[in-house]
C-alpha cells in the first residue's frame, strides 16, 4: 500500500473493484476501501464519502483480523475528520491506530500516530502546550527509530508545534529539515504543509519576500503532485497577504473571493477569512467595511469550528482593526479576548506579544 500514490493506486483497484464486491473477497477488500477513501480524501476532498469508504475497511479489517489495514483505516480516518473539524471523532481515531503500534511495539508505527494527532487534531483545536509535548516526544522517537519518512513529518509536527508557541528560531530551523527530508523522499505533501507554514513565520517577521517564496513554491508543488487543491487557493490566498504589506496593487478582491470559495477543508474557512480581512485592512482606507465583515465571518467559522488558536488569532486581528477606527476601548476588549483564549492554549509567545500591544494602548 503506496501511501504517496493515491492516483496510481486508485487506477490500479478501479478494475477490480466490483468483482471484488461480487465475490464478497474479504482478504481484499479492506485496501482496496482505503485506497477508495484515501482517493476521496486527499485528491477528490470529498471527506464524508472518505468516511463511508474507511469506516467499511475498519469494519473488514476487525471482522478478518487484518491488523495493518486497521492501523491505515484509522490513521486516514483522523485525518480526514480533522477537514472537517470533528475533532472528537478524529482523536479517537488516532488513539486507535496508536494503541496497534503500541501493541505492536512498533516505535516507526507509534510515532507517526503521534505526530499526526498532533498535526490533525491538538494544533487544530487549539491544544498547543499538549502538541507541543507530544510531537517533541514523536519526534525523539523517530530520530532513533531511522526512518527518514517518519523524521520528516515528526519534524513538521514539532516545528508546526514551536510556531504556534510563537518558538520561531526552532520552528523555522524543525520546518526547514521537514522540507529537506520529505523532499529527498518525494514525500511532497509534507513539503507543501511545511513551506505554507514557514510562509506565515517569515509574513509575521514582515520577510514578506521569504513568505512569498514559500506559498510559490507550495502551489507549484501542489500543481505537480495533484493533491489537496484546496491548498493551492489558500497559498494563494497567503500569498496575496504578504503582497500587499510589500505594496504590490494587483490585489483583486473578486478573485479573493472566488479562491475563498473554493477552499474545502472546514479547518480553513476561519483563517482565510481573517487573511482576507488584513488584506483589505491594509490595501488602503476604503475597505474597512469589508475588512470587518471577513474578520467577524473569521471569528464565526473559527468558534462554530472548534479553532481556539485561530479564533485568538481573529480577536487579535479585530483589535487591530478597531484600533485602526481609533476605537480603543473595543481594540482593549478584543486585544483581551485573545489573550485569554491563547493562554488557554498554551500559546505563551504570542500571549506575550499581545499583552504587551495591550500595554502599549
Amino acid at each position: 500500500m503506496n501511501l504517496n500514490r493515491h492516483v496510481e493506486a486508485k487506477e490500479a483497484v478501479d478494475p477490480v473493484v466490483d468483482l471484488a464486491l461480487e465475490l464478497n473477497y474479504q482478504r481484499s477488500l479492506p485496501s482496496i476501501y482505503i485506497t477508495l477513501g484515501s482517493y476521496s480524501f486527499i485528491i477528490e476532498e470529498e471527506y464524508h464519502e472518505a468516511c463511508d469508504y474507511l469506516n467499511n475497511a475498519v469494519k473488514i479489517a476487525t471482522e478478518i483480523g487484518d491488523v495493518l489495514s486497521l492501523w491505515f483505516a484509522y490513521s486516514f480516518l483522523g485525518m480526514n475528520l480533522s477537514h472537517i473539524c470533528e475533532f472528537e471523532k478524529s482523536l479517537d481515531n488516532f488513539q486507535r491506530s496508536l494503541d496497534i503500534a503500541v501493541a505492536a511495539n512498533n516505535p516507526i508505527g507509534i510515532s507517526n500516530a503521534k505526530s499526526t494527532r498532533c498535526i490533525g487534531a491538538y494544533i487544530l483545536r487549539g491544544e498547543i502546550d499538549l502538541a507541543f509535548r507530544e510531537s517533541k516526544d514523536s519526534l525523539r522517537m523517530a530520530e532513533e527509530s531511522g526512518d527518514m519518512r517518519n523524521i520528516g513529518i515528526a519534524h513538521y509536527a514539532y516545528g508546526n508545534s514551536c510556531y504556534h508557541k510563537r518558538m520561531y528560531d526552532e520552528a523555522e530551523q524543525n520546518l526547514l529539515k521537514a522540507v529537506s527530508i520529505c523532499e529527498k523522499i518525494t514525500h511532497f505533501e509534507w513539503v507543501v504543509f511545511a513551506l505554507m507554514t514557514l510562509g506565515e513565520i517569515y509574513f509575521d517577521n514582515e520577510e514578506y519576500g521569504k513568505a512569498i517564496d514559500c506559498f510559490d513554491k507550495a502551489i507549484s508543488t501542489l500543481k505537480y503532485i495533484r493533491r489537496h487543491p484546496s491548498y493551492i487557493y489558500a497559498a494563494k490566498i497567503s500569498k496575496k497577504r504578504a503582497e500587499v504589506f510589500i505594496k504590490m496593487q494587483n490585489i483583486d478582491i473578486s478573485e479573493l473571493v472566488k479562491f475563498y470559495n473554493k477552499i474545502n477543508p472546514a479547518y480553513f474557512h476561519g483563517q482565510m477569512a481573517r487573511h482576507i480581512s488584513e488584506i483589505l485592512l491594509n490595501m488602503d482606507d476604503q475597505h474597512v467595511s469589508e475588512a470587518e465583515e471577513w474578520i467577524k465571518k473569521a471569528i464565526t467559522k473559527d468558534k462554530r469550528n472548534g479553532m481556539m488558536w485561530h479564533l485568538g488569532q481573529d480577536y487579535a486581528l479585530y483589535a487591530e482593526l478597531f484600533k485602526r477606527k481609533g476605537d480603543q476601548p473595543k481594540a482593549k476588549e478584543n486585544l483581551n479576548k485573545a489573550i485569554e483564549i491563547l493562554k488557554e492554549c498554551g500559546a505563551d509567545g504570542w500571549v506575550e506579544k499581545y499583552e504587551k500591544e495591550l500595554t502599549d494602548l
